[in-house]
């Protein structure tokens, strides 16, 4: 875990307090009627569609801990397959100047389709709620560089611990900024935590062709 901002750079980002004025709020299957996960087996090979993140990663909101100090079960899902694939599948591949992009590393994707409960409950990290957040912004929070994670984690932290109704964290994807993003909590999610719609590889077919056609249109180099 990157202990802070890379070469010197600086994360401005203060410390949440105590009793934050998190801001909680719904979607329904009306605002959002499906969902997208990409998920991954290069590293993880009995990973499936049904998989959260136990306690490990390095992301901008987890790994984080619920009041007892065990691990928050979290999982990633995107309003549409473009957002899903640039926030995994295309992650770290630069996009100015424009990257390469190894075309067979599809063989270990897999892209998830998935219905939500009817009324999901989530901390906004959308702009509107933030300036009142001691007057954060998602340049701050969202738009930082990796090197700054442990810095936001803490705010995903403090979500969970002082908003307990809250079963997500909502924000805007900031590599697809078109698409909302959430951060599901696995301990306040019915069993089961959401319905499985569909399930396909990335390495052929339809999704593959999806894929590379946004790998094309961004000008990265395929290799």
């Amino acid at each position: 875990m990157s202990g802070g901002p890379p070469h010197g750079a600086a994360c401005d980002l203060p410390d949440p307090g105590p009793a934050e004025d998190f801001e909680v709020l719904e979607v329904t299957h009306e605002e959002v009627p499906v969902w997208y996960h990409v998920y991954c087996t290069r590293s993880h090979p009995s990973t499936t569609a049904q998989t959260f993140a136990e306690g490990w990663g390095d992301t901008r909101f987890a790994p984080i801990d619920q009041a007892d100090d065990t691990p928050v079960h979290t999982y990633y899902v995107a309003s549409s397959p473009e957002a899903a694939y640039m926030e995994s599948v295309l992650h770290d591949v630069s996009l100015s100047p424009p990257g390469l992009f190894e075309v067979a590393s599809l063989a270990h994707f897999h892209l998830v389709k998935l219905k939500l409960p009817p009324v999901l409950r989530y901390v906004s990290f959308h702009t509107p709620y933030l300036p009142r957040l001691q007057k954060i912004s998602r340049a701050q929070l969202i738009d930082s560089l990796p090197g700054c994670y442990p810095q936001t984690r803490r705010w995903s932290q403090a979500a969970y611990l002082q908003r307990p109704a809250a079963q997500a964290i909502g924000y805007g994807s900031k590599r697809h900024d078109a698409a909302r993003c959430l951060m599901l909590f696995g301990q306040r999610l019915p069993e089961p935590p959401f319905e499985v719609l569909n399930e396909e590889p990335l390495a052929v077919g339809a999704r593959r062709a999806e894929l590379l056609a946004l790998v094309r249109s961004l000008k990265l180099h395929e290799v």
